[in-house]
């Protein structure tokens, strides 16, 4: 029961947080639903047991006032063979009455024959319970008549006794103080109603909250599930029967995913490989006649050069698939040592150099202190090369592209800069995606396969970096390779 209460408390502290009600969440359906049958239902069950408990009190003191008069007319009967009739109806009147039961008999014509000292004394007189009483028409039987703020059960009955003129006993008996005691215990039910029904519409809360919570895990699970997970098939041991089904046929279809995942990488890799091959006899064999083709007309020196940069481009993109493909497949691994960041700089601008020749006096390196960390020297100058040739290719010719390498808070951060067109907004999200193009016929004449920027995110993340860009239309573009030290 304390951890329970403890829960109670704990919601009551989560609910008032002000966290927006999703209307159209299951929690909040169940909830509801839940809440209103239990208030129509503990309302309904109050409700009638307090109209059930007044009609008993009342029915009781109707039973209880017609008793008196039936009794009433047995005494006057038995004093009248010893007394005159109406002495002993008013004598039967004095011992039955109370400072809470009023009596009196009145004729057909008005005329009263006998009453109570009740009636002309005390509350019942200063109140003006009596005239408003005696002046009003009450029927035979038994009923409750409200008088003055007063409650009274008033009962009315022929007597017809010998020596005395037909007349009507009436009986009215105070009970005031009942009836606000009554009603003070039908508030006191409602209300112990309403706080039964908040506090279990609470306990339901956390309950169909707690139900629901593999629901959510497993709708948090599926949400983290990519292409590196697949095979990790999701568990919840403690969840009900209908979610472990749900469980299982979601683990069979993850299961189908990463077969289908691992076919298609298996597929991507083996194509790459066996068609790396004969490009690169093919792009040989035409760069060869095309050193010794001395004797080549001018269009065929130019279709066998289209054909070349055409074989080269091919040959590049395969080579770039292939490393990706190896960096899924996990089989490129990492060569981790201490490496001085500057000189992969230089390497990589000597490496973007040599198959740009022109280009190199584009490319300023600025000086900085020594940076050391643990990366595969042969990965991140490859990186650095497809961000140098990227910078290259759609940068300004007339601007040199800057490269930098600067500190921060244990990263060590390489920056690629150039003053080209830029890149839009809208498409700063998608560029590290595998063959997107900002500009599709640019970079198809341009020569770029549309892999670079994957491949450079691909092996930043294996040793454990980022990458990301800056740009503004018009301005160039910062592409930051970090790193950590």
């Amino acid at each position: 029961m304390a951890h329970f209460g403890h829960q109670l408390i704990d919601s009551v502290r989560h609910l008032g947080r002000g966290r927006t009600i999703d209307l159209g969440s299951l929690q909040t359906r169940l909830t509801a639903g839940v809440v209103l049958a239990s208030l129509v239902g503990i309302g309904s069950l109050a409700t009638w047991m307090g109209w059930r408990t007044q009609q008993i009190l009342l029915n009781s003191y109707r039973r209880g006032t017609t008793l008196i008069a039936d009794r009433l007319k047995e005494d006057v009967r038995y004093y009248s063979e010893m007394m005159p009739s109406q002495e002993a109806l008013e004598r039967v009147i004095d011992y039955r009455a109370t400072g809470d039961l009023a009596i009196w008999v009145e004729t057909p014509t008005g005329d009263r024959l006998a009453q109570s000292e009740a009636l002309t004394m005390g509350s019942w007189q200063t109140s003006g319970v009596s005239e408003a009483l005696l002046s009003t028409t009450v029927p035979l039987g038994t009923k409750i008549v409200p008088v003055q703020g007063w409650r009274l059960v008033v009962c009315a009955s022929p007597l017809n006794l010998p020596g005395l003129p037909p007349a009507t006993l009436y009986i009215a008996d105070d009970i005031t103080a009942e009836y606000q005691g009554l009603q003070q215990l039908v508030k006191m039910l409602l209300l112990a109603s309403l706080a039964l029904i908040s506090l279990l519409s609470i306990a339901f809360a956390l309950y169909i909250r707690r139900t629901l919570s593999p629901i959510r895990r497993l709708n948090r699970l599926a949400g983290q599930v990519t292409a590196d997970t697949l095979d990790q098939p999701l568990n919840l041991e403690a969840a009900p029967t209908e979610l472990q089904e749900l469980v299982r046929s979601y683990n069979l279809m993850l299961a189908r995913l990463a077969k289908a995942w691992s076919q298609q990488k298996r597929l991507v890799n083996d194509i790459s490989h066996e068609l790396r091959t004969p490009l690169s006899l093919v792009q040989g064999y035409l760069e060869s006649t095309l050193r010794r083709g001395q004797n080549l007309t001018d269009p065929q020196r130019e279709g066998l050069e289209i054909a070349a940069a055409e074989a080269s481009r091919t040959t590049r993109l395969l080579s770039e698939i292939l490393d990706l493909a190896r960096l899924d497949n996990g089989q490129g691994a990492l060569q981790l040592e201490p490496t001085d960041l500057q000189d992969v700089i230089h390497q990589a601008v000597a490496i973007a150099a040599t198959a740009r020749p022109r280009s190199e006096p584009r490319v300023k390196v600025a000086a900085c202190a020594p940076v050391v960390a643990q990366v595969d020297r042969q990965k991140l100058c490859t990186a650095l090369v497809e961000l140098l040739d990227n910078a290259l290719r759609y940068g300004d010719p007339q601007q040199p592209v800057q490269v930098s390498l600067t500190t921060q808070e244990g990263w060590a951060s390489i920056q690629v800069q150039d003053r080209g067109a830029g890149i839009p907004a809208f498409c700063q999200g998608d560029i590290f995606e595998p063959f997107y193009r900002v500009d599709e016929a640019r970079s198809r004449t341009s020569g770029g396969t549309g892999l670079g920027l994957t491949l450079v995110r691909s092996l930043a993340e294996a040793m454990a970096g980022q990458v990301n860009v800056q740009s503004q239309p018009n301005c160039g573009s910062v592409f930051t390779l970090r790193i950590p030290i």
